[in-house]
């Protein structure tokens, strides 16, 4: 009842506004009359960036609307404090198999799971890897040979994506970890931080109980990075922006606040991220960090999680960390890919 006493209200000013201008307008109403009946006009109300969102727009021409995918969802609707979740939200591990479904995208043969030789145009695809391997598209997430669906059709994300767009498109991601060795790091003072199958891993099993940290060689300022990584849990691990006096993004969980919140020293958590269903847990997560100026933004897998304003260095070394206290005696860190872009100061 409440969202349509909102809808209404919503309808009235833009019919006010269309009369007072004098122009030609379509109308919050008029619009919910030309979208046919069983559109997504219900869920616009709240998440409008979804009009225009690829995904949906898509799906939608093709007559596959919202709670198809998600459920009808009608308590989420009606909860306008933003506490209930849809009936149905899907885990980047469970992505392919969602959108694999013999209504919707079939895999040829006897596989399960749709892939890369089901795209009615290889060339196409093939051209897109080409492009965007290794690199971060404008929807925060970063594309590798086994990216979800999400990852490049996209973003279908109800928050505001990374926008990339502002920054110089031909500016060159650097790799920070070669997949190799510990090349471009300061070396670590025991086997905590190691190479193997191609990954870098950092444990948490140690017979003392110091926290231990990899640095890079390099000095930096302002950038935008990108880390792909899996975790054993439980574990204590997280990521220094400019050295250990800086604010820290944190992989972690404690109490209600879990991965992507932001740990400023001396002060603790200056942002808690809730959301437990960002993060899967059995599968490799992306952690996306801009640092410019004082101001500290993070994405996990895409989503915004909020900014961070906190007195520190101007310029610092970055840093993996991992905790060997407590719970997390027994956890592993591993890095898939690492990779950063420099930006210019902030005004």
């Amino acid at each position: 009842m409440r969202s349509y006493i909102r809808m209404r209200r919503y309808a009235i000013v833009a019919m006010v506004v269309g009369v007072v201008a004098g122009v030609s307008v379509i109308t919050v109403a008029e619009q919910s009359q030309i979208e046919k009946p069983g559109g997504n006009s219900k869920c616009y109300v709240c998440h409008p960036a979804m009009k225009t969102e690829e995904l949906t727009t898509v799906h939608l021409e093709m007559d596959v609307t919202c709670d198809q995918c998600h459920g009808e969802s009608t308590e989420h609707m009606h909860d306008e404090m933003l506490m209930t979740k849809p009936d149905l939200l899907f885990g980047r591990s469970q992505v392919r198999k969602m959108c694999s479904s013999p209504t919707c995208h079939k895999p040829a043969g006897e596989r399960q799971v749709y892939g890369r030789q089901d795209h009615k145009d290889p060339d196409a695809v093939d051209a897109f890897l080409e492009q965007w391997t290794g690199r971060m598209r404008p929807n925060g997430r970063n594309i590798t040979h086994d990216s979800i669906c999400t990852d490049c059709h996209g973003t279908h994300n109800i928050t505001k994506p990374l926008n990339t767009a502002a920054e110089d498109e031909q500016s060159q991601w650097i790799t920070l970890f070669n997949g190799r060795d510990l090349k471009g790091w300061n070396p670590a003072d025991d086997a905590s931080w190691t190479v193997k199958s191609g990954r870098l891993s950092g444990t948490g099993s140690s017979a003392d109980d110091k926290d231990r940290s990899l640095w890079t060689e390099t000095v930096y300022e302002d950038y935008l990075l990108a880390m792909t990584f899996r975790a054993t849990w439980p574990i204590h691990a997280g990521i220094w922006t400019r050295g250990e006096s800086s604010p820290r993004v944190e992989i972690f969980e404690s109490g209600q606040a879990v991965t992507g919140s932001v740990l400023v020293p001396g002060k603790g958590l200056a942002l808690a991220n809730l959301r437990e269903d960002l993060e899967d847990r059995e599968s490799w997560n992306t952690i996306s960090i801009k640092v410019q100026g004082d101001r500290v933004q993070v994405w996990l897998n895409g989503e915004e999680i909020g900014i961070v304003r906190a007195v520190g260095p101007a310029q610092g070394k970055i840093g993996l960390y991992i905790s060997k206290k407590g719970d997390s005696a027994s956890s592993e860190l591993t890095v898939r890919e690492m990779l950063i872009q420099p930006l210019d100061k902030a005004e």
